[in-house]
């Protein structure tokens, strides 16, 4: 390839060249051809990327536009894709501007600890017993870990998947995306990983159970009546118990006691980011006609779940020693309040969000869709922050707040 003599930029302008290209193919044939240049002013262009779809996004069937930079030099003006080029970057694409990328296409985040937290809010361990008549017992016995999302996460699921390169993704309905490992070659790798790193709400009695059956399943014990037999029994004692149809097929089924649960404390800060992926809330509240605006964390939890809100406020203690670890009971004005079948930690002091919840968070991100509601709350947060938390707003900053609000939570897209 010939280039002309190296010019400066400042000297070269937008004058044009020509290069002289010579390519050697394998075999062994030359190809000569010309090419006129002219010097581009940062411009980009938006294509059509299905090979990045079928990699990252196959659920999406339609091609999808990217926007990738120009930094080469074009043949002449009448060859720019745009008269101004650089008026075209007020267009925003948004995989790659904004916080929008952290639920398309996740790095490599999900550590061990955030796995068994995301598992304690969003995991489910059950044993499928269905009707086989070909079977020597009738019955059909598979164990399932899942993890069901909305379609809006699936980025989350797949990084699950990718990690630990077991399992399936599949669609429920139009808004539901579940990921699950029910392959007896699989499911060990599942097992391994919570006997490593152990659940610590009460979902720890159901991984026990599930993990019994499996040990019966892979002995081939469920093949024979026996066997089955205790299935249906550790079954009784899993999530919500029984189906009807079951109660009816087994009506001498005697159950089994579930297993003992003790809390034993908050294990790692990348648990409680897990947990709160799954179960956290980041509010932006309005009243009085949008007159008062307020920020607001919380975890609602049912109550048997009132021990593991304490510990999580302990970890924030641990984290700052200046947040304190006072537990209210049935008083609204602290952060634990209790009521007939539910707890709630809610966090809303403006010291506490910013001297502890903030950084924390920010050191033990969030993932998925949560973490694009953890970022706008922040947003708000420092709007209200900056203004001093006028009363009321400027009509600016509370339309900015609106809108922002307006795309948050079960409203984001």
């Amino acid at each position: 390839m010939v280039i002309s003599p190296k010019l400066s930029e400042s000297e070269m302008g937008y004058r044009g060249s020509k290069s002289e290209i010579i390519y050697k193919y394998p075999q062994s044939q030359i190809n000569h051809f010309s090419v006129k240049e002219q010097r581009v002013d940062g411009s980009y262009f938006i294509y059509q990327d299905r090979a990045f779809l079928s990699g990252h996004l196959p659920d999406i069937k339609v091609p999808y536009k990217f926007m990738k930079l120009r930094c080469t030099l074009m043949g002449g003006e009448s060859h720019y894709q745009f008269r101004i080029p650089t008026k075209q970057f007020n267009i925003k694409c948004p995989i790659f501007f904004g916080a929008q990328m952290s639920t398309l296409v996740l790095k490599s985040q999900l550590k061990p600890w955030f796995f068994t937290g995301f598992a304690d809010a969003e995991g489910c361990f059950s044993i499928k017993i269905t009707k086989n008549e070909k079977l020597k017992t009738k019955w059909r016995v598979r164990p399932v870990f899942s993890i069901t999302l909305h379609l809006k996460d699936i980025s989350l699921l797949r990084e699950i998947k990718n990690t630990f390169k077991v399992g399936n993704i599949s669609t429920s309905g139009t808004k539901a995306v579940i990921y699950s490992v029910d392959s007896l070659k699989e499911i060990p790798v599942i097992i391994n990983h919570f006997d490593q790193y152990p659940l610590i709400t009460n979902k720890l009695s159901d991984y026990l159970i599930f993990k019994e059956c499996f040990d019966i399943i892979k002995q081939g014990e469920h093949l024979h009546e026996k066997g089955l037999l205790k299935i249906v029994a550790l079954k009784s004692s899993l999530n919500l118990g029984l189906p009807e149809k079951l109660k009816i097929a087994f009506p001498n089924n005697k159950g089994k006691l579930r297993p003992d649960y003790l809390f034993t404390g908050i294990p790692d800060p990348f648990w409680v980011s897990g947990f709160v992926s799954g179960e956290g809330s980041f509010h932006v509240v309005t009243r009085n006609s949008n007159k008062e605006i307020f920020t607001r964390f919380s975890i609602h939890l049912h109550l048997r779940d009132l021990e593991v809100l304490k510990g999580i406020n302990t970890q924030f203690n641990k984290y700052n020693p200046e947040f304190s670890s006072t537990l209210g009971v049935l008083e609204p004005e602290k952060r634990i309040s209790l009521s007939e079948k539910s707890v709630q930690l809610q966090i809303k002091k403006q010291s506490d969000l910013i001297n502890t919840i903030i950084p924390f968070f920010n050191e033990y991100p969030l993932l998925g869709c949560k973490s694009l509601d953890f970022e706008d709350f922040k947003k708000v947060f420092y709007l209200l922050k900056t203004n001093n938390n006028k009363k009321p707003l400027p009509s600016s900053i509370l339309n900015e707040i609106l809108e922002i609000k307006s795309s948050m939570n079960l409203n984001r897209k």
